[in-house]
């Protein structure tokens, strides 16, 4: 029977090549967005930064709950395993399916959109007539008030003459 300390590092060891999966699936993840928006430059950096920031958190937090904090080269070592299998067993299909997914959202998001398109415009081109029609009639019956209000200030100023 295994002692406590080697069932621990080895359940550590599985662990990481889990891990090194799930990054590696995210990362696919991401780049499947990418191959169906199109992404500047800087919105690249910046997913890849935040990706790689998150990683790294992940990652401290295995080691943190995991090993105590410490360093182990099996755990490296383990998250490089997963990654590569992951890499060349699953990584090609996983992006052509949800590359594919969101193709087939991307398209009914855009029929969606196009079959709304005329009726929102509508009903935009309505609502602004009518905030026009009573931003017009506020100002009128405020002008009416104000010269009245003056107007009648000046026939009490000559009557009292």
């Amino acid at each position: 029977m295994m002692s406590d300390v080697i069932h621990q590092e080895t359940m550590v060891f599985f662990l990481s090549v889990l891990h090194g999966a799930a990054l590696t699936f995210g990362y696919d993840m991401l780049r499947s967005l990418r191959r169906v928006f199109r992404h500047s430059v800087a919105a690249v950096s910046l997913e890849d930064f935040l990706f790689w920031l998150t990683a790294g958190f992940l990652t401290f937090c295995l080691a943190f709950f995991r090993t105590d904090g410490v360093i182990r080269g099996y755990v490296a070592a383990g998250m490089a395993i997963g990654a590569v299998l992951y890499h060349f067993t699953l990584s090609a299909w996983v992006l052509y399916v949800f590359s594919g997914l969101l193709r087939g959202g991307k398209k009914i998001v855009l029929r969606v959109f196009r079959i709304l398109q005329k009726p929102v415009q509508k009903f935009c081109s309505l609502l602004k007539k009518i905030i026009e029609f009573m931003g017009k009639r506020g100002y009128n019956e405020a002008k009416k008030k104000i010269r009245g209000n003056c107007y009648g200030k000046r026939k009490k100023a000559a009557k009292q003459k």
